[in-house]
């Protein structure tokens, strides 16, 4: 065996040693955040929810973002054009992002509003966990976007994976996983073919023009659809 090795393999983990070994939530926050810091960024965002019951509320979340910013953004849904959260769902890969990322006009005001709090420049690194778990772990800086963020990220982006994997290990015993007991709301045919058409982003006049039924008749099913699933809103029938 490589002696050498073994001596080493205690050093890389010794930067994450604070968050390995925290004795509660809190505490492991604390260490994750300043981790964050050592690798260069200003804030924070680490979030996962359990599948498939995604509602807000069982989001576990810590975050070093303004207070007045993730209060805006949760009463705005803009969860539902946010391009790192949509990234999420497809991908495993990391996602930086830079103004050039936010390419709608609905992305673009949610980047210049973000902008306007600190939040300007970033990487997202997605999480995928074996029971189904949905994530991220985003970090933050507030500088404008070009190669000197670019080259730093490339040096610590395997640091910043590692401390993403680290993270979600140690915090999955406090996500709480979905009541196993639980049953999907039985849907009829024609609300499976709204609700097909709704999460590939169609408006009620298009999803009608597609299956052949008035506008009103698709907001029926969307109001419907609502209701089995327990939401008040649209967008909250698509994520559910």
């Amino acid at each position: 065996m490589d002696h050498t090795l073994d001596a080493l393999v205690p050093d890389f983990f010794a930067p994450l040693a604070p968050l390995m070994n925290a004795s509660s939530s809190d505490e492991a926050f604390t260490s994750l955040q300043s981790a964050v810091q050592n690798l260069g960024f200003d804030k924070m965002l680490f979030a996962v929810m359990p599948q498939p019951k995604v509602n807000p509320k069982d989001v576990f979340m810590r975050t070093t973002y303004p207070s007045e910013w993730r209060k805006h953004y949760d009463e705005q849904n803009m969860r539902v054009v946010d391009p790192t959260v949509g990234h999420c769902f497809k991908s495993g890969a990391p996602m930086v992002w830079m103004p050039q990322s936010f390419q709608t006009d609905a992305q673009q005001s949610l980047y210049e509003e973000a902008s306007s709090f600190g939040l300007r420049v970033g990487v997202t690194l997605p999480i995928h966990g074996a029971d189904g778990e949905l994530g991220m772990l985003t970090c933050v800086r507030d500088e404008a976007p070009g190669q000197s963020f670019l080259k730093d990220l490339q040096h610590n982006l395997m640091a910043l994976a590692l401390l993403r994997d680290v993270a979600f290990d140690w915090t999955s015993k406090y996500i709480r996983v979905a009541d196993a007991q639980e049953k999907p709301p039985a849907l009829t045919a024609r609300e499976l073919d709204c609700l097909q058409w709704m999460t590939a982003g169609k408006t009620a006049w298009e999803i009608g023009r597609i299956l052949s039924i008035s506008e009103a008749g698709v907001n029926f099913h969307i109001s419907n659809l609502r209701t089995k699933f327990n939401v008040s809103k649209r967008n909250d029938v698509v994520l559910k």
